[in-house]
């Protein structure tokens, strides 16, 4: 609990955002989260049978994790192994998986 007259700090005088929690977490690993979140649309799209839009914007969102995983220092646990193998990875995923929804012919 924090002590009257510091501000919204703890005893130690550690900010909330800085001692951890899940909005700390967030703020942290907003590039996972960013992904994670497109990644969740695109299925909600697949499931409401919106399958290409979900598609496109699932590969998208791998893409996105392949560029954000290039560009920034600290992409917190968006960083798997090395740079050099995930941001390949992301992206011909990505990019894989926009190709199959671009070819793909409708079934139903």
């Amino acid at each position: 609990m924090a002590r009257p007259g510091h501000g919204g700090h703890q005893a130690g005088g550690t900010p909330r955002a800085e001692r951890g929690g899940l909005g700390g977490a967030l703020v942290r690993q907003w590039p996972w989260a960013a992904v994670v979140t497109l990644v969740a649309l695109g299925l909600v799209l697949v499931a409401l049978r919106a399958w290409r839009p979900g598609l496109g914007l699932i590969g998208g969102a791998m893409v996105v994790a392949g560029a954000l995983r290039w560009a920034l220092a600290d992409p917190g646990i968006l960083a798997i192994r090395r740079k050099a193998i995930d941001v390949p990875l992301f992206l011909g995923v990505g990019i894989a998986i926009i190709v199959v929804d671009a070819v793909a012919t409708t079934v139903l």
